[in-house]
């Protein structure tokens, strides 16, 4: 089963609590038609991607076994820091050839569709990039990284990813130089990024 079904009351308690808070704070950052749009796609995408996951999953255990040339330590906090680096530089090469590569965005421009930005808008997955992402964490499987702490790191970099889309936390002073932070987030949605737009 997808990491994702175990964090969506998570998602949606997050998600009640922010329209409360935007209420309160007499912002409009949910519109019923866009939120139920995003919704719909995170549960259409993610229907589709259990099958893409656990083939994932699979051929990752099958390369770490067969190639993985290092032996790493799952009781280290290093190896879990140096794991979570490692991952997100591999989503970082993800979620940039999916702005860069018209193939690649033809798949990731659904995310980019809401004219909201909310944490309903992070629902908005495709249910295509099963087919390719997979690649780009090949490198993980050379280095050694176990299929455990692989798909907990999947785990908590898609836990990260989520939190940014929203509009209630304001700059974040030094993070924002070496972090993906909300306010960032916010301006890398506003833009019209992707080949398909040039």
């Amino acid at each position: 089963m997808s990491p994702f079904f175990y964090v969506v009351p998570v998602f949606f308690l997050l998600i009640a609590l922010e329209y409360a808070l935007a209420r309160r704070r007499g912002l409009e950052t949910y519109r019923l038609q866009d939120t139920v749009t995003s919704i719909n796609t995170g549960i259409v995408s993610q229907a589709v991607n259990v099958l893409g996951a656990g083939v994932s999953v699979y051929m990752y255990s099958l390369m770490v076994d067969a190639f993985g040339l290092f032996a790493w330590d799952a009781s280290k906090l290093w190896s879990w820091a140096l794991g979570l680096m490692l991952y997100d530089l591999c989503y970082y090469w993800v979620h940039r050839t999916g702005h860069e590569v018209n193939f690649f965005w033809a798949s990731h421009v659904i995310h980019h569709s809401s004219e909201d930005f909310n944490l309903a808008t992070a629902l908005r997955q495709s249910a295509t990039g099963f087919w390719f992402k997979w690649v780009f964490y090949a490198p993980l499987s050379l280095l050694g990284v176990p299929v455990q702490m692989f798909v907990v790191l999947g785990l908590i970099d898609l836990l990260y990813q989520y939190w940014v889309h929203t509009q209630l936390v304001g700059r974040m002073g030094v993070f924002e130089r070496f972090l993906v932070t909300p306010s960032n987030h916010r301006v890398h949605h506003g833009q019209k990024i992707g080949r398909a737009h040039v």
